[in-house]
């Protein structure tokens, strides 16, 4: 597409979206990932129009120049400090920052940014459809954790859900880690966290596995006393069900576990996540989280619209 058309085509997306939804909406343009990104960026906050087009050299020049380099996509707080005590403030400086100094003092990502914002593209364009080399499933709780049954629900439940995310990809897991930690804003207590690794005899993807795990790790965790603000599960070791792993002689019956793992997930894909659980994982009411008290979706979730009798 030309310019002229990319424009057209923007134009019509952000017209369509507040006719149909009543949402406004801001639109960038530009030759790479990161500089559509700036230019969404600028449509918001710089020229303040919905929409900013940086295919013409100048116009990304001039943009550059105006945008701090903690806007960038990309740029997080620490690479933002550690170039703020360089001298580097604007995205144009970034930019301009001779490539052997980035390589030097920064990861290759950051590198691969820089490449983006002088017009080469470093990012590919492949979202996230591929398989995941670890999977974290976590919360923080606006309600404290105090007690041992709580912390092991959280676990078990936070374990089935990672569990079902890897059956979803198609992966089994040969180690699982368990941790919880309680909130570091919280001047009552003195601040405590553990984390608890568990390898598997063999890459397992059984829900009730990764629960038995977790619920031990989670009262190794416990202590009476302490206030915990955040559970959380990572599945590591990752690999392909498909692939040949080495069986333990004395495991259980793989078949039967994809046979009752897969129903599980049929049941809660038809008639929605949560409808089959483990019974360990039931949370009680003051430990629910902020789940419970998020928003309604009125744009997006039938389930949410109000009714007007």
């Amino acid at each position: 597409m030309s310019d002229d058309q990319l424009h057209q085509v923007a134009v019509q997306i952000r017209a369509r979206v507040l006719a149909w939804c009543g949402l406004g909406t801001g639109a960038g343009i530009g030759p790479t990932p990161t500089l559509a990104k700036l230019a969404s960026y600028a449509a918001k906050r710089v020229t303040k129009t919905g929409l900013v087009n940086l295919m013409q050299p100048e116009d990304r020049l001039m943009m550059l120049h105006l945008a701090p380099v903690s806007e960038v996509w990309g740029i997080g707080p620490a690479v933002t400090e550690k170039l703020r005590l360089m001298g580097i403030n604007t995205a144009a400086q970034f930019a301009q920052l001779p490539r052997h100094v980035v390589e030097r003092e920064f990861p290759v990502t950051v590198l691969r940014t820089q490449l983006e914002l002088n017009g080469v593209c470093a990012v590919p364009l492949t979202g996230n459809d591929g398989a995941r080399d670890m999977i974290n499933v976590s919360r923080s709780f606006t309600a404290r954790i105090e007690s041992e049954k709580d912390l092991v629900a959280a676990t078990v439940d936070f374990a089935a859900r990672a569990s079902a995310k890897l059956r979803k990809q198609g992966s089994v897991a040969s180690a699982m880690r368990v941790y919880a930690r309680t909130s570091p804003f919280d001047n009552k207590q003195a601040p405590y966290a553990k984390t608890v690794t568990v390898p598997f005899s063999q890459p397992v993807a059984d829900a009730r596995v990764f629960a038995r795990s977790a619920a031990q790790a989670a009262r190794s965790i416990y202590r009476p006393g302490v206030r915990f603000s955040k559970v959380g599960i990572l599945l590591m070791g990752l690999q392909s069900a498909t692939e040949m792993h080495q069986q333990d002689m004395f495991g259980y019956d793989a078949g039967a576990q994809e046979r009752v793992m897969g129903a599980i997930d049929q049941i809660n894909a038809k008639y929605g996540r949560g409808t089959v659980k483990l019974g360990r994982s039931i949370l009680s009411a003051e430990a629910e989280g902020r789940g419970k008290n998020v928003s309604p979706a009125f744009s997006c979730r039938v389930s949410d619209l109000k009714l007007v009798y």
